[in-house]
Order: structure tokens, then C-alpha cells, then sequence
């Protein structure tokens, strides 16, 4: 047995050993300190981001209604269209995301109830969505219009009792709505856009090319049905764009139903801008002067809707009651949306 300086070598590694172990748990120890720390702070970043989100949330709510009230003062009626033109797929703060049929019953049923006299305000912030709540409401418009007449003293030129405005964006649906209205207001950097109708995806215009090009027996049995129902509701649709359209947006060296007409034919992209110039163009009865207050009245909302997930309110509302489950799913996704902020991957 050999001795290192009167050690023993077998004393020396259990020695080494043990220190090695101790280095180890040290480590490990220090690890777990600094991950804590991390969590921590990670906490404490998430509850700020929280407060913060919530604090910006109430301040755009409290700017909205107040906004929504100074509009509706007076025998002023307000249906404002402000939806959520993110990509989620459920709209943020109950916002809808397209034009649909529960929001289509509270805008006519508004309409239905106000006083022929009254003044109806329309704020539209839409990419349109289902052809059939659009045509609701700009009927109901037309039909408010119509007892506006009948009770005489109306002008649609010099007082405008229907207004519809675009600060930003009314696309398909809504287009359809705003030229329901007496007046179209826009911001110069705001656009309309075509009406013609999407059936399955597809414009009935690339059905018939389609089926110019293939022939009905070359084409799938899905498609040409899919066409067959297209032509009849473009007809349809077409009938109803003449029937909506106001009076007032027309001139007179142009056909009665141009704007219907060319909006609806198809021959657009569905996609394509109308700018005010444009509309101008086309016919319609614009102006570029929105009011200070529907500007503030949009962006308020847009506010509201970006700094406060549909999550947060399930989660919200689970916490007044008893907590048995409800809400995780939801306190879960939040979270990961937060900590993802906190790397920077995610804007809130």
C-alpha cells in the first residue's frame, strides 16, 4: 500500500469525493437560489404588466363612454360597428370580429326605436363579415329615412339624417351599410371597398371563369353546385344593393345604379381600397371632416380591445365565485401571453 506524505490514498479520494459532492450541492443550491430569484422577479413583472393593462384598460373605458355619451346627447342615436381586426380567433372584450347576426338585432333594433326625427350617427370599423346582418342594418337605415320623409322638413344634403363614418377602415358589409346613410364621412386615409358577394371562399365571378375554362364535366360536383347557389345569390345580392343604396349618392351623368352596380359586378378584387377620392368618383356623397369625438370614440375602443384579453374577464369572474377549476385554462393562456412579453416574444 503506497502513502502520499503519510496520507493514506484511499483517505484522499473519499476525501476529494466528498468535496466534489459538497461543490455539487453547492451548485446546485445556487441554482435553485437564482432560479427563484427569477420567478420572483418573473412575478413581480407579471403583476406590474397586470396592473398596467388593467389601469390602461378602465382609462380607454372610461374615454369611450364618455365619448359615446357627448354623441348621443340631444336626439342623437349612436350604433357604432367597432370590431376586433386581430388575428385571434375570439374577439377581444366581447368584440365581434365581422358583421353577425346578435349584433345586427341590437343595431335594427335601435334603429326601429328611435324617434323619425332623430339623427343617426353609424361609426363603422369593419372588414364586413355576413352578407345578410349588413343588409339588416342598412335596411333599417333606409327605412328610418323613409319616416324622416313622411314627416317632412328633410334634406338629406344640407342636414343629413343618416351619417356614417370611416375613420379608418368599412369594408364589404360595411361599405354596404354606409351607403345606406345620407353621408359618407372618411378620413383621407380611410377606405370602403367592393360588395359583391363570397360564396364559399370564392367570388362568383372566379366560379363562372372556372367553369368557362373547365367545363361543368371537368369540374368538381362540390364546385359546380357551389356556383349554381353563387349565381342565384349574386343576383339577390345585386338586387339588394340597387334597393339599399341612398338616392343621394349619384350623379347625373352616370346610370342610376352605378354604384350598386359597379360595386357588386365582381369585376373588383374584393380586397381593393376605395379611398375617398374614389368614392368621389364613383358617385357618392363624401366628406374628409370627422369630428375630434368619433375619432376619440374609435380609438378609445381600439384600446380597450387590444389591452384586455376575453380570457381576462373568464378569469375575472371566476375569482368572485367559487374557484373550482373555471378559469384555468384561461389564467394558463394569459400567463403564457405575459411571460412571452417579458421575452420580448409577444406585444401586449
Amino acid at each position: 500500500m503506497s502513502v502520499i506524505e503519510g496520507v493514506d490514498n484511499t483517505v484522499l479520494y473519499g476525501v476529494a469525493g466528498a468535496g466534489l459532492f459538497v461543490l455539487i450541492l453547492a451548485i446546485s443550491a445556487i441554482s435553485m437560489h437564482l432560479n427563484r430569484q427569477r420567478a420572483v422577479s418573473d412575478e413581480r413583472q407579471v403583476y406590474k404588466l397586470r396592473a398596467k393593462r388593467v389601469a390602461r384598460y378602465e382609462d380607454a373605458k372610461k374615454e369611450y363612454e364618455k365619448h359615446r355619451k357627448k354623441i348621443e346627447s340631444g336626439n342623437t342615436v349612436l350604433i357604432d360597428l367597432i370590431h376586433d381586426l386581430g388575428d385571434d380567433f375570439v374577439g377581444r372584450d366581447s368584440a365581434q370580429q365581422q358583421i353577425a347576426f346578435d349584433e345586427a338585432f341590437e343595431a335594427v333594433a335601435s334603429i326601429r326605436q328611435a324617434n323619425p326625427r332623430a339623427k343617426i350617427v353609424v361609426v363603422l370599423h369593419t372588414l364586413g363579415g355576413y352578407a345578410r346582418p349588413a343588409h339588416m342594418i342598412a335596411l333599417a337605415l333606409k327605412q328610418h329615412l323613409a319616416k324622416a320623409k313622411a314627416k317632412g322638413h328633410y334634406n338629406p344634403k344640407r342636414e343629413p339624417q343618416v351619417i356614417a363614418y370611416v375613420p379608418y377602415v368599412a369594408m364589404s358589409g360595411g361599405t354596404m351599410i354606409a351607403l345606406a346613410a345620407d353621408k359618407i364621412v372618411m378620413d383621407p386615409t380611410a377606405s370602403l371597398g367592393p360588395i359583391d358577394t363570397i360564396y364559399g371562399g370564392f367570388p362568383t365571378e372566379a366560379y363562372k371563369e372556372l367553369l368557362a375554362q373547365k367545363g361543368p364535366l371537368a369540374t368538381q360536383d362540390v364546385l359546380v353546385m357551389l356556383a349554381h347557389e353563387a349565381e342565384k345569390y349574386d343576383r339577390y345580392a345585386g338586387k339588394v344593393a340597387r334597393d339599399i343604396v341612398n338616392p343621394v349618392h349619384r350623379v347625373d351623368e352616370k346610370a342610376e345604379h352605378h354604384i350598386a352596380d359597379t360595386l357588386s359586378a365582381g369585376t373588383l378584387s374584393h380586397s381593393q381600397a376605395i379611398t375617398p377620392k374614389d368614392a368621389k368618383d364613383l358617385g357618392m356623397n363624401v366628406s374628409a371632416k370627422i369630428p375630434d369625438l368619433i375619432y376619440g370614440l374609435v380609438d378609445a375602443r381600439i384600446r380597450m380591445i387590444h389591452t384586455r384579453l376575453e380570457f381576462e374577464a373568464r378569469r375575472m369572474e371566476s375569482e368572485d365565485g367559487p374557484n373550482e377549476g373555471k378559469g384555468d385554462e384561461a389564467e394558463q393562456a394569459i400567463e403564457r401571453a405575459i411571460r412571452q412579453s417579458l421575452r420580448g416574444n409577444v406585444r401586449l
